[in-house]
């Protein structure tokens, strides 16, 4: 008896050994930055700027911004926004028509002739619906159709961005951009047609609960929890499936990792003119999409570890 006892204990004990282990194991393959979206940046002790993440939506719920961020903007020398809006206002070299024209084909190439007449005809109805022109809606390529498909908004005003790349002007900070529309195409250019058409037709597929996707990011974004986000934005691919989450894969690499390498790239000069130009004056102030702050290919961690500077969250509710 008292040996089987024995047993159960030993038994119970390599239990304990093993889920402590797993744990372990857990918790150092954790992802870093899953959480947070307003951020200071340091060097030697000295702070740089601040990044704050934003989401690209003009509902109220995100457009309020915090007082103490606010603050934190007003006193801060330089602004740098993701890309300058496309409009002729911030943007005179890069106007919306200029835009636009690189997101369709060419000539009397067709949306239909890479992704099928059915394809073609879906993006066509979706888009005209929601007062895109017909030109437009027949030409556009798959990865700016995947993008163009969304639900219409019922808010009125200017995300986040916007607005306040709006006051940096008024307060005549120094203004940066850090991500050229160039930049931005040519990370969509390089991916695989394949990949482009098979995200397209999951979009489409997807488009009758586009809604309740928006409202899970806001909610996400609420949170500050930047997985919860990642995983509702992209719920419009069914990841058990193997093939689609490889192009899912692609989709991630060409529209935020490769991104994320420029913007990190570009934001390490403004934040370095902390250190001399404007050394006390309150640094730059960094908006980004949340999504880039993700994980251990987001900003955050890429300006860590290859920039070497000190990231530390500030909470703010």
């Amino acid at each position: 008896m008292i040996y089987k006892n024995l047993q159960k204990i030993k038994f119970l004990h390599v239990v304990i050994i093993i889920a402590v282990m797993f744990a372990a194991m857990f918790a150092y393959n954790k992802q870093p930055y899953t959480e947070g979206i307003f951020w200071q940046v340091s060097k030697n002790g000295e702070v740089l700027g601040h990044i704050y993440g934003t989401i690209h939506m003009n509902d109220e719920k995100v457009t309020r911004i915090n007082k103490k961020v606010m603050d934190i903007f007003d006193n801060s020398v330089g602004y740098s926004i993701e890309a300058f809006p496309s409009s002729h206002l911030w943007n005179p070299y890069h106007g919306f028509e200029n835009i636009k024209k690189k997101m369709m084909f060419e000539g009397k190439k067709t949306l239909a002739d890479v992704a099928g007449e059915k394809t073609a005809n879906d993006v066509y109805q979706i888009l005209t619906k929601n007062g895109v022109n017909k030109e437009y809606a027949t030409k556009i390529k798959p990865w700016a159709a995947m993008f163009s498909i969304a639900a219409k908004s019922k808010h009125s005003g200017p995300i986040v961005d916007h607005k306040l790349l709006d006051l940096a002007s008024i307060q005549e900070k120094e203004i940066y951009q850090i991500e050229s529309p160039e930049e931005l195409l040519a990370a969509f250019y390089a991916m695989p047609m394949d990949s482009q058409v098979e995200l397209l037709k999951s979009k489409i597929e997807y488009f009758p609960n586009i809604q309740k996707t928006l409202d899970d990011m806001v909610d996400a974004y609420l949170e500050e929890d930047l997985q919860s986000l990642m995983d509702a934005s992209t719920s419009f691919v069914d990841k058990s499936d193997y093939k689609k989450n490889q192009h899912l894969q692609v989709y991630l690499k060409h529209s935020v990792y490769i991104r994320n390498i420029v913007m990190a790239h570009y934001m390490n000069l403004p934040f370095l003119y902390g250190l001399d130009r404007f050394k006390g004056q309150g640094g730059t102030f960094v908006c980004v999409g949340a999504l880039h702050l993700l994980g251990e290919k987001g900003v955050l961690n890429l300006l860590e570890k290859q920039y070497g500077f000190e990231i530390k969250r500030i909470k703010f509710k």
